[in-house]
């Protein structure tokens, strides 16, 4: 019995060594990471992330990087010296930076264990009950901004769906016939390489926000200018500023488009003006 019992103590530790998870909390200072080369190492963050490397690290194929559902895997084809990285978190904006070291790994040395990244105010818990009513429940009395606007609906694209928090102000807006067909909404160069489909709306008071799925089409990179686009808006904002030649990573971002009409109104889709002027041929025959 004593030694079913050791061996079952035996089992639980290494059980929880291979699950152990090395805790950073990130204070806007650089974090050094080790690698073994060879050896894929993952970096958590709790929230989906853009990372950026250099053009000389890519040339190098120093390592493989891939990002998904708040993670970040590493995989180092050779030993290095700190090499910088940024890790950006897609809800906030914030920039972490990243110094990653790799060497050759002992024999007998177990695969470093995963790496979880807190930022500031991240793993701080709500101190009393009130405080998480506040944090779940927004002030019903407080108008919606086209700000809060834009950030819910940021959120709710981008943002795993354990971060969601629901707000009794504000709806989703039925899209009907325009969900997923083309609408028009560049002029210039933008509206000849970019294709554009709404994908979600929402509604809060007088306000309408459209999130609209922006698709580069050239096999060049494109730049999003506010001055090119033609709807009608109060307030736009775009996830990301360009877009990757088509076909790669990154080809394609969201645009939030606000507006106090509906959206039939400020929506207009690819083919509008082509079936207007069918329809009026037709009445003239």
């Amino acid at each position: 019995m004593k030694l079913k019992t050791l061996t079952a103590i035996a089992a639980l530790v290494s059980a929880a060594a291979a699950n152990a998870v090395e805790i950073v909390h990130y204070d806007n200072t650089p974090i050094s990471i080790n690698l073994q080369t060879g050896v894929e190492r993952t970096i958590q963050l709790g929230d989906h992330v853009q990372v950026g490397v250099s053009p000389q690290q890519e040339m190098q194929r120093l390592f493989r990087v891939q990002s998904a559902q708040g993670a970040v895997h590493i995989l180092p084809n050779k030993d290095f010296d700190a090499q910088r990285i940024q890790l950006r978190r897609m809800t906030d904006g914030q920039i972490i930076l990243v110094d990653l070291v790799a060497s050759a790994p002992a024999e007998g040395i177990e695969p470093l264990e995963d790496v979880r990244i807190y930022v500031q105010g991240e793993d701080e818990l709500p101190k009393s009950e009130s405080d998480i009513a506040q944090v779940n429940t927004p002030a019903k009395s407080s108008p919606v901004t086209a700000i809060t606007l834009t950030r819910y609906a940021a959120q709710r694209m981008y943002a795993p769906a354990r971060l969601h928090r629901d707000d009794p102000r504000i709806s989703t807006a039925n899209l009907s016939e325009l969900h997923g067909k083309a609408v028009r909404a560049f002029k210039g160069i933008a509206g000849v390489h970019t294709e554009i489909t709404p994908v979600i709306a929402y509604r809060a008071g007088n306000l309408q926000l459209a999130a609209l799925l922006v698709r580069n089409t050239a096999q060049t990179e494109v730049k999003l200018n506010y001055l090119d686009v033609n709807i009608p808006f109060s307030h736009v904002t775009y996830q990301h500023h360009s877009l990757k030649p088509a076909g790669q990573p990154g080809d394609r971002t969201i645009m939030y488009v606000v507006n106090d009409r509906p959206l039939s109104e400020t929506l207009v889709p690819w083919t509008y003006y082509s079936d207007l002027a069918a329809a009026s041929a037709s009445k003239e025959k």
